[in-house]
């Protein structure tokens, strides 16, 4: 049953009705009126939200009356039954993705190619099975019918082909959800974080962006490098790929040049930890009149940082003992890696603050650690000859190679002669417990400047999810495109998760609403009948937040697509 609004012409009014849908003997479906209210703008004297009452009277008489017709309603259990249990939990990630413009920009797209399947069905295929059951783009295409949704029609080697097409798209379609998520949520990208992780391949083959570097898991196969941008509220914002032998230091300026131009931000702050710390990305981000929040290496060699930091004057400690900081200024002459029309280094002056401090408790958690390196430097210093590239993590840096025995002072012909550095040693330990954050807006104070900076744990828990949660890696595509594409999929799953987090008031994590997505499960009986699994509390309180019920355990299919369609509307 629903509300009927006609315009009586005459005198510009409107009619009310509450009015049924059933079908004819002929199966045509019809309407019937069941009841008159009368005139609209008469009934708003009296009570202004009249029109909203009856719309939520009328549905409510049609659960009662869908609830009589299941107390008569029989099952017949001679017919056989659906043994598959079909996921429903993708649809609260559907309304997130047509509301932020995503399914209206791939449908747009396609009417300007000339493809035969459906890229918008085949996106979300991906992305919602990267969201609930993540593996390979074969187990997604045999998975395919574990939903329950209506697909078109398409090949495996479609889903490949259709990575090619996301790969071109990347820009413009991650440029559209910024703007989609600008207007529905009112993002804010005036405090953004940056931060850069790599992921590996199966592969030992190293061609394109697959390539060897430094590895976060420590593997030897080829890596793909990734930096991404987020919001104050944890959402991507963009994201670059780069060859895996690329320094994280040389990937920050190309993105953020690309998301000024083209998202049109204005003054912004940048927060990030010290592989982003160099002269050339602070001189770049100074001259754009923007701002920097970006942690500082404190155990640098030949550094006067160490000298700073320990000298005790200027600290303020608070009344426990347990917490103290300094601000320290400083105006520093730094390289911007380029040259003038005389080949002659550019050189840029950068005013900071340099904030300094100390933590107890990050002392003893710091001292814990170095107990593990304290057992194997007196290992080595026993024996040098046994410290190899395999062995020696974490304590290599205190050994130095020398010639001679500073003992005898004669010359050593052993290849592998090192020498203990205790005074480096010393130093580090003094250290422990102390950071350093650098700055160059001058009107932050200190806690302004922690409490900023503390924030970059959202960014680092986003590459956990896209790694874990999502399995982003290892990555089974091959192909520059094919990688491209893949990594949009998981881009596109992070913000969905980060977006349904922030409806939810960030109570859940992502890997709690993941478990409850893949909670809601459909099992189609005979005679039009869907039987639905228990829910847990997480999609009840989903399903009232958007006003639809999937509390009951029984529904007819029309029923619940009824539901499907309050919900995808409801933006």
């Amino acid at each position: 049953m629903f509300i009927k609004k006609v315009k009586i012409k005459t005198n510009n009014t409107h009619s009310l009705y509450l009015v049924e849908s059933y079908r004819d003997q002929n199966g045509k479906p019809k309407h019937r009126t069941i009841k008159s209210y009368g005139i609209l703008e008469e009934l708003e004297k009296d009570n202004p939200n009249i029109l909203e009452e009856l719309r939520l009277e009328a549905k409510k008489l049609s659960l009662e009356k869908e609830e009589q017709l299941f107390q008569e309603m029989t099952i017949d259990f001679s017919k056989e039954q659906s043994n598959s249990l079909l996921n429903y939990g993708y649809v609260f990630l559907e309304r997130i993705y047509n509301k932020i413009g995503i399914s209206k920009f791939m449908k747009a797209y396609q009417e300007t190619t000339r493809v035969k399947y459906d890229l918008d069905d085949i996106l979300k295929l991906l992305v919602f099975s990267r969201c609930l059951n993540p593996g390979s783009k074969k187990k997604t295409y045999e998975n395919k019918g574990n939903y329950f949704f209506d697909l078109s029609d398409f090949k495996m080697e479609d889903i490949y082909k259709s990575l090619d097409y996301l790969a071109l798209i990347k820009d413009d379609l991650t440029y559209c959800m910024h703007q989609g998520i600008s207007k529905e949520y009112g993002r804010d990208c005036t405090l953004v974080f940056y931060d850069v992780t790599n992921y590996y391949f199966e592969s030992e083959e190293m061609i394109g962006l697959r390539q060897k570097g430094v590895s976060k898991e420590n593997k030897k196969t080829g890596i793909v490098q990734m930096g991404l941008f987020i919001d104050r509220d944890g959402i991507p914002i963009t994201y670059e790929l780069f060859p895996g032998c690329t320094n994280d230091l040389s990937t920050m300026q190309p993105i953020l040049t690309k998301i000024k131009k083209q998202y049109n931000l204005g003054k912004i702050t940048i927060v990030g930890d010290k592989g982003n710390n160099s002269g050339k990305n602070l001189s770049y981000i100074d001259q754009k009149k923007d701002k920097y929040i970006i942690s500082q290496k404190i155990r640098m060699r030949g550094s006067k940082m160490a000298d700073i930091i320990l000298d005790p004057e200027g600290y303020i400690e608070n009344q426990a003992g347990t917490f103290k900081y300094k601000t320290v200024k400083r105006i520093r002459t730094v390289d911007t890696g380029e040259v003038d029309k005389d080949n002659k280094k550019i050189k840029h002056e950068l005013t900071e603050h340099l904030l300094c401090f100390w933590s107890l408790k990050e002392e003893r958690y710091q001292h814990a650690k170095r107990g593990i390196l304290d057992e194997k430097i007196e290992k080595f210093i026993d024996d040098p000859s046994l410290l190899n590239a395999s062995n020696s993590f974490g304590v290599k840096k205190y050994f130095k190679k020398t010639v001679y025995d500073k003992d005898t002072g004669e010359i050593v012909k052993a290849k592998n002669h090192y020498e203990f550095n205790e005074e480096k040693y010393k130093r580090d330990i003094a250290l422990d417990g102390y950071y350093a954050i650098v700055t160059n807006d001058l009107e932050l104070t200190p806690f302004d400047i922690i409490d900023k900076y503390r924030n970059l744990s959202v960014i680092e828990d986003s590459f956990r999810v896209t790694k874990s949660d999502l399995e982003g890696r290892p990555v089974y595509v091959w192909t520059d495109e094919h990688i491209k594409g893949h990594f949009l999929t998981c881009f596109i799953s992070l913000t969905l998760y980060r977006l349904l987090q922030l409806e939810t008031g960030n109570k859940y994590s992502v890997n709690k609403l993941k478990d409850a997505l893949n909670s809601a499960q459909i099992l189609q009986m005979s005679n039009g009948i869907l039987h639905l699994n228990k829910v847990n509390h997480e999609i009840l309180e989903l399903s009232y937040k958007y006003g639809v019920d999937f509390s009951k355990q029984f529904y007819k299919s029309e029923t619940i697509k009824r539901e499907f369609t309050t919900l995808l509307q409801n933006t």
